[in-house]
């Protein structure tokens, strides 16, 4: 049997911060990651919000933290723990401070001023942001995390899975792992479960949302096959509060089949396709993005034959497109809903082909709409009928089906016609223990504490409500993984 001070439960993001914030304390610490290497999906993360640190200050960036709380309960119609939001919203600050001490000055030097990247005026605020997409920042901090918890004496073990937890009067002695060599039982005074994601564990999807397990869903880092929900029952063995509630998916779509920054995906961002579903009907006023939140889109999209569409374009809807976008400079990678300025037709011609060429069944083109249809496995009488009605729509001047707006509506006369595959993406699956806002862990009558258990990043549940299946949060992934995993990191160093 090992011992320390302080187990945590998960190499994530928020379980590194947490670990080397403790170590630097002078606690013993050891982390026990499931996956061969450290970091999960902070690896993969961007997008970060920062509030109230000392970087804007020095950059005369006006805090709007105080602000931003009381938009933020507003939304999530006061049901969160005030508490909590404000505890988690400045830590993101003090974060990124006590980060940018231990990182290297190179890095440092990435950071620029720039206002989070899914942000609408209401919720502006300016912080620090490296390059959001190609070059995201979590990869820096978990680097940084690992060399200084190294510094610190911090064991790190991979390829150790949390199994079971031996728990005496009330609270974890014990936790039971299973490694490469056989069971090994770690001690601890303290222990964090910073375990992540459930999205894998068939049982407790069945239950949230079951219409996902049939649906087509992009393969994506928020997909990790070790993301089965292992803590779930270590907290129902200790008997933390195991907050339902709280559970869902988040879910994006549609996306273009062919990748978020493929040739393809530059019209699909577009106003301008019509979109159907596998009976080749529509089912919503196009575009949902940016009209709608990109996180509430992909459940309008759940709820068609499994969770799939198809972007409709006709050559004078394309050459339109393309007119539209001539006169305009280069689109920033950071921006999400802009379409880049377009060759001329015949290039945009030549990218169906390619991509008819390496999927039949995702990317078609015909001189007649049902032979379209055909092709990519709709009924051709629907999606007639289909774009018939729509095309009348436009000649009217209005869309009596799905009240889309008039000035987005070219219609589909000329052919070649094209259709793209569209699919549901996921930004992965959230809740569990409820915690206050310390990060300590509920017991299961919800009122008193589960003394010397802590919960932090996505397993732990208080940052965000669901409605009609859809999150509704109070800061985004990256930084509620800072924060809780900071806050935690503080009160296990006591």
């Amino acid at each position: 049997m090992k011992k320390c001070d302080v187990l945590v439960l998960g190499g994530g993001g928020s379980g590194l911060i947490a670990a080397v914030k403790a170590a630097e304390a002078g606690k013993k610490v050891t982390v026990l990651e499931k996956a061969k290497f450290l970091g999960g999906g902070m690896l993969f993360a961007s997008t970060q919000r920062i509030f109230g640190s000392k970087w804007q200050k020095e950059r005369n960036i006006p805090d709007q933290s105080v602000d931003f709380m009381r938009k933020m309960m507003d939304e999530t119609l006061w049901k969160l723990d005030a508490k909590l939001v404000k505890n988690t919203i400045y830590a993101t600050g003090r974060f990124f401070d006590w980060y940018s001490e231990h990182e290297l000055p190179e890095v440092m030097e990435k950071y620029e001023p720039r206002p989070y990247v899914f942000d609408i005026p209401i919720h502006g605020q300016v912080g620090p942001q490296i390059d959001v997409f190609h070059n995201g920042s979590g990869r820096f901090v978990v680097e940084t995390m690992k060399r200084y918890g190294a510094e610190l004496g911090v064991e790190f073990l991979t390829e150790h899975a949390a199994k079971d937890c031996i728990v005496e009067n009330g609270r974890i002695k014990a936790v039971i792992a299973q490694t490469p060599d056989g069971e090994e039982t770690f001690e601890c005074n303290k222990c964090l479960i910073a375990t992540s994601s459930w999205i894998k564990n068939e049982e407790v999807v069945r239950k949230v949302l079951p219409a996902f397990l049939d649906a087509q869903v992009e393969n994506n880092a928020h997909q990790n096959k070790a993301y089965t929900g292992d803590a779930l029952e270590i907290a129902k063995k200790v008997g933390a509060f195991i907050d339902w509630d709280s559970f869902c998916l988040r879910l994006m779509g549609p996306i273009c089949y062919f990748g978020d920054h493929s040739d393809l995906d530059k019209l699909c961002k577009s106003s301008f396709p019509i979109l159907i579903n596998l009976n080749g009907k529509r089912f919503t006023a196009e575009p949902m993005v940016p009209r709608m939140d990109p996180f509430d889109t992909g459940h309008v999209l759940l709820e068609q034959p499994k969770g799939k569409t198809f972007f409709i374009f006709s050559k004078n809807m394309i050459e339109d497109l393309i007119a539209s976008t001539k006169d305009q400079g280069d689109v920033p990678d950071h921006d999400v809903f802009g379409v880049p300025r377009l060759p001329d037709y015949e290039t945009v011609l030549s990218w169906f082909e390619k991509a008819i060429e390496k999927n039949p069944k995702e990317a078609a083109m015909s001189d007649n709409i049902e032979d379209l249809a055909r092709k990519i496995g709709v009924d051709p009488k629907n999606l007639s009928e289909t774009v018939s009605s729509y095309n009348k729509g436009c000649k009217d001047g209005v869309d009596l089906e799905f009240f889309r707006e008039v000035n987005t509506m070219v219609p589909l006369e000329e052919g070649p016609f094209f259709a793209v595959g569209g699919m549901l993406s996921t930004d992965g699956a959230f809740g569990g223990v409820r915690v206050n806002e310390n990060m300590q862990a509920y017991a299961a009558d919800g009122k008193s504490l589960i003394e010397g258990l802590y919960v932090s990043g996505d397993f732990a549940s208080g940052r965000h409500i669901v409605m009609a299946n859809v999150k509704k949060q109070v800061i985004n992934d990256m930084s509620w993984a800072y924060a809780s995993g900071f806050i935690a990191g503080e009160q296990l160093s006591q």
